[in-house]
C-alpha cells in the first residue's frame, strides 16, 4: 500500500512513489538535524505493506504514550534526563522496523517520517485526540531542538524554517548595543545579556512572526525585522512545528473520508481509526491456563494477591453486602470470565455470594440468564470481553454503584485505607493517591501495583484489569519458585503465609478496616508481605 498524505495528491489522497524507496529519505554523512529532526512539511512518497504501516505507528505510540508517562511520574526531571529517555524509548520501540535494508540514518528518517504521518492521520478525528497528538509530538521536538548547537541550529533553519535569518556579524556589530538596552530594559539577567554577547548568534525575522514579542518589547526592531536571541529562538520554531502540525491535522480532519481509495477503506479506515485505542500491552489472553484452574473455591485467595483495587474492591463490597447491582456485577463478572473462571464455576461464586439475601430460586429468575449471556450462552451468544481501564475509568454511578475505578470515585482518605490494606509500600500509596488527584488514574493503578509486589517503576500505567492480574501472577510465581529452590538448596522450610482472608474481613481489600482479633499477617524477613514472596 502507498503511504497516506496531507496533500491533494489524486482522488484519495495518496502520492504516487517516487524515488528509490527509503534512498530518498537519505540524510547526508553527518547531518544530524535531518536524522534527528523535521518540522513533517512534505509528506512521504513510497509503498509500504500494511503490516509495516501498523508496526510503525505503533511502535512511534509506545515512545510517546511512554514518555508522556514518564514526565508525569517524574515531573521534576532537567531537560537531560528527558532527553535521555526519549532516545532510551527510540532505542527501545523504533530501532530496527525498516521493512527493506537500508543505513542507520536512512532507517531512521524514513521510520519516524512514516510514523508520524499514520499518526496524524489517526489523531486528526477529534478535538481532543488532535490536542494530545500535538502535545506530545511539540514536547519531543522541543526536546531534540534544545540538544542542538548553534552550527546545527543555523544549518536547520536554513533547511526547514528559512525565514529565521542568521545575522551578520558586521550588522550585528551595529545594532548590538541597541540589543543590550531592550535587553536591560526587560530586566534580563547580567548572565544573560553576556551570554548572548559572546555568543554573537541572532536572527532576524518579520515582526509579523513574533507579535507577541513586539507587543511586550522584548525585541529590537528595525526596518520591520526583529532580532532574535538564540536563547529565545526554540520557543518561536516549536511555536512555527505547533501551527504547522496543527494546520496539518485540521487539514486531515477535513478529508478524513477522501484519504482511503474505495478498494482500501473497508480494511484501511478501520485499522486507522483503531490506533487512538490500542492497547500497546502484551496480550494476555493465556493467563486463563498458564496459572491453572480458577475455580469458585480459589476465588477470594486469588483476590487477595492478584487483583486490581478496582476488581478487590467489588470482591469485598460484594462480600460484606452479599449484592452488587448490575453495573458492579458486569464489571466483575467479565474480570472473572476473562481470568479463565468457567461458567459453571461463575454461576455457583454468585449463587452462593448472593445466597444470604437472595434465594436460590430468585438467583435462577433475576441473576443467572446474565451470567450466561455473558459467557455467550444465551441471547445473540456473542463472546464479551473483560472492560480495558479506559472504559472502567469511564464508568460514573450513583449512590450505592461500587464499579468504576476506585482511583476516580474514592475519596483519598477511603484509597489511603484500601491501599493500606492490600498491604502498599507508603511511598507508594502517596504517589498513588498524588496521580489521582491529577486524574492520572492509569498511572496511580501502577504505583499501587509497583508499591504491592515491590518491583521497579513501570514504563506506562496499567492499561487493562487483566495486565494487572497477569502480571502479579507472573510476578508472584517466579518468586515462590525462587523460594522453593532456595529452600531445597538450604534444606531448610520455607514459611509462607498468604492472604486467605476474603475480601471484606479483616484482612480483606474491601473491608472496613482492621477489627480486633483478626487474623494478622506475617511478614517475612524480607520484608515483603507473605502472600508476594
Amino acid at each position: 500500500m502507498q503511504v497516506l498524505t496531507a496533500g491533494k495528491v489524486g482522488p484519495a489522497g495518496f502520492t504516487p512513489l517516487a524515488g528509490a524507496g527509503a534512498a530518498a529519505y537519505a540524510p547526508k554523512d553527518g547531518d544530524r538535524m535531518l536524522t534527528d529532526l523535521s518540522m513533517y512539511n512534505s509528506p512521504p512518497s513510497e509503498n509500504i505493506t500494511l503490516e509495516e504501516f501498523e508496526r510503525l505507528a505503533l511502535a512511534r505510540l509506545s515512545v510517546l504514550k511512554e514518555m508522556e508517562a514518564y514526565k508525569l511520574r517524574h515531573p521534576t526531571k532537567g531537560e537531560k534526563e528527558l532527553m535521555d529517555k526519549l532516545k532510551q524509548l527510540k532505542q527501545k520501540h523504533m530501532k530496527g522496523l525498516a521493512g527493506i535494508s537500508t543505513s542507520n540514518h536512512e532507517e531512521e528518517v524514513r521510520n519516524d517520517l512514516i510514523s508520524h504521518y499514520v499518526l496524524r492521520l489517526a489523531y486528526c478525528r477529534t478535538a481532543e485526540l488532535r490536542k494530545w497528538f500535538l502535545a506530545q509530538e511539540c514536547e519531543m521536538f522541543r526536546l531534540k531542538f534544545g540538544t542542538y548547537n548553534a552550527a546545527e541550529h543555523e544549518a536547520f533553519l536554513a533547511a526547514h524554517a528559512p525565514q529565521y535569518r542568521p545575522v551578520a556579524e558586521k550588522e550585528l556589530v551595529d545594532v548590538m548595543d541597541e540589543i543590550v538596552k531592550v535587553m536591560k530594559s526587560n530586566l534580563e539577567s547580567k548572565e544573560t545579556i553576556v551570554r548572548a554577547q559572546q555568543d554573537k548568534r541572532f536572527y532576524k525575522v518579520s515582526w509579523t512572526r513574533v507579535p507577541e514579542l513586539v507587543a511586550q518589547r522584548k525585541v529590537l526592531l528595525r526596518g520591520g525585522w526583529a532580532y532574535v536571541s538564540r536563547d529565545a529562538l526554540a520557543p518561536l520554531v516549536v511555536a512555527e512545528f505547533r501551527a504547522g502540525v496543527s494546520k496539518g491535522l485540521s487539514d486531515m480532519a477535513r478529508r478524513w473520508r477522501q484519504m482511503f481509495p474505495v478498494e482500501e477503506e473497508q480494511r484501511l479506515q478501520p485499522l486507522v481509526a483503531s490506533l487512538t485505542s490500542r492497547s500497546l500491552i502484551a496480550d494476555y489472553s493465556g493467563v486463563t491456563t498458564k496459572y491453572g484452574d480458577v475455580s469458585a473455591s480459589n476465588l477470594h485467595h486469588l483476590a487477595a494477591r492478584h487483583f486490581p483495587l478496582c476488581m478487590s474492591h467489588l470482591m469485598g463490597i460484594l462480600h460484606s453486602e452479599r449484592h452488587l447491582r448490575h453495573g458492579g456485577r458486569q464489571q466483575l463478572g467479565l474480570f472473572l470470565k476473562a481470568i479463565g473462571l468457567p461458567m459453571e464455576e461463575a454461576l455457583l461464586f454468585w449463587r452462593s455470594e448472593f445466597a444470604p439475601r437472595t434465594p436460590s430460586d430468585q438467583f435462577d429468575k433475576q441473576h443467572a440468564y446474565n451470567i450466561r449471556h455473558n459467557y455467550g450462552r444465551e441471547g445473540k451468544r456473542t463472546d464479551y470481553t473483560a472492560h480495558n481501564c479506559t472504559t472502567i475509568v469511564s464508568f460514573s454511578g450513583g449512590v450505592g454503584d461500587h464499579h468504576g475505578c476506585p482511583y476516580r470515585r474514592l475519596d483519598e482518605t477511603s484509597l489511603r485505607a484500601a491501599l493500606s490494606r492490600l498491604h502498599c509500600d507508603d511511598r507508594k500509596i502517596e504517589e498513588a493517591v498524588s496521580k489521582a488527584r491529577d486524574g492520572h488514574y492509569q498511572l496511580a493503578c501502577a504505583a499501587a501495583f509497583e508499591g504491592i509486589h515491590r518491583v521497579p517503576e513501570l514504563d506506562v500505567g496499567i492499561s487493562a484489569p487483566l495486565q494487572y492480574y497477569a502480571e502479579s501472577r507472573r510476578i508472584c510465581t517466579e518468586r515462590d519458585s525462587t523460594s522453593a529452590a532456595t529452600t531445597v538448596a538450604t534444606g531448610g522450610a520455607a514459611e509462607v503465609t498468604e492472604l486467605g482472608d476474603p475480601p471484606g474481613s479483616a484482612a480483606g481489600a474491601g473491608g472496613a478496616g482492621e477489627q480486633a482479633g483478626g487474623r494478622g499477617v506475617k511478614r517475612p524477613a524480607s520484608g515483603l508481605p507473605g502472600n508476594l514472596r
